[in-house]
């Protein structure tokens, strides 16, 4: 393993830069372009107040849920599941945002990092996992690749999901109830709750408004396309997150926490709310096998949106 910082940052020459902290969760912190007549802009949010505060909280970049997205639990426990004839404590999103990574491989675009169980894991979740996560700049899109790994003898089973933190208004020039969301057609998913996923309605490609009435977490499945993006009209960006090479990223989480917040979250996520004691759409690797899936986030400029 390569030893590294708190801090690692990537840079694309005078296109593209991100910066990582693998010691704290293997957490992505920025991603900014630079664009010609105009400073470096920043896709995600984040503030030095929220970083400090860490690991108590993370309202800002893209932390990583694993091995569980949003809760879960079992009768009135909540963080908790049910696996054989024990109950174990989970947090909500797992723990992997709150554990270090150690960095494998590290260049001047690219990182490579990976988190494997130890004891403390195992105390709450008692299976042997190697998770690898590669971020990459490339033609000034940022990449990320995820790879989970079975190296024990039984089932491993999981979900998982990313939690990225965008800026809202995308520039201090915007306006935040000017900022929208373009959907592809999908299916609405209303309520999912604790039990077996919601009722699912079509629904046509749409825009929705960041002020929108949001009320909690807006969840959709079945994309046309996965990808989403949102749009700053009046300064002519759009970032788009797209997640075609990671099927098994069946859902979307639309979730921001009030209308004044500086940041709104678009999640892809591979399950809904309690994905262990509904079992629906729970990942299960038997002993050697590999889940893999991939990502690319990008900011543009458009003459017309």
């Amino acid at each position: 393993m390569v030893s590294a910082g708190v801090y690692i940052p990537l840079r694309q020459g005078a296109e593209a830069r991100a910066i990582i902290a693998p010691a704290r969760g293997g957490w992505l912190l920025g991603y900014a372009r630079l664009f010609a007549g105009r400073s470096w802009e920043e896709a995600l949010y984040w503030s030095p107040e929220v970083v400090d505060r860490y690991p108590q909280d993370m309202y800002a970049g893209n932390p990583i849920l694993f091995p569980l997205v949003s809760k879960n639990r079992v009768g009135d426990r909540e963080h908790a599941y049910r696996w054989g004839d024990r109950i174990y404590d989970l947090p909500q999103h797992g723990f992997a945002r709150r554990k270090p990574w150690q960095v494998v491989r590290q260049g001047p675009e690219a990182l490579e990092m990976e988190l494997t169980d130890d004891g403390d894991t195992r105390a709450r979740y008692p299976f042997p996992f190697r998770c690898r996560l590669t971020y990459r700049l490339e033609k000034g899109r940022l990449h990320w690749r995820q790879r989970v790994e079975n190296p024990g003898p039984g089932p491993l089973p999981f979900s998982a999901g990313f939690h990225p933190y965008f800026f809202i208004p995308l520039t201090r020039e915007g306006l935040r109830v000017e900022s929208r969301i373009h959907l592809p057609a999908c299916r609405s998913v209303a309520p999912p709750g604790f039990g077996e996923g919601g009722q699912k309605n079509d629904q046509a490609p749409r825009e929705l408004g960041v002020n929108d009435p949001f009320t909690g977490t807006l969840f959709f499945t079945d994309l046309e396309k996965r990808e989403v993006a949102l749009m700053d009209p009046l300064r002519r960006l759009v970032v788009r997150l797209n997640w075609e090479g990671a099927p098994a990223y069946r859902y979307l989480a639309l979730w921001t926490r009030s209308p004044e917040a500086p940041f709104f979250c678009m999640e892809p996520w591979t399950a809904l709310p309690n994905s262990f004691t509904t079992k629906e759409d729970l990942i299960i690797l038997e002993p050697g096998e590999v889940f893999q899936a991939a990502f690319w986030l990008d900011m543009e400029e458009l003459a017309e949106i």
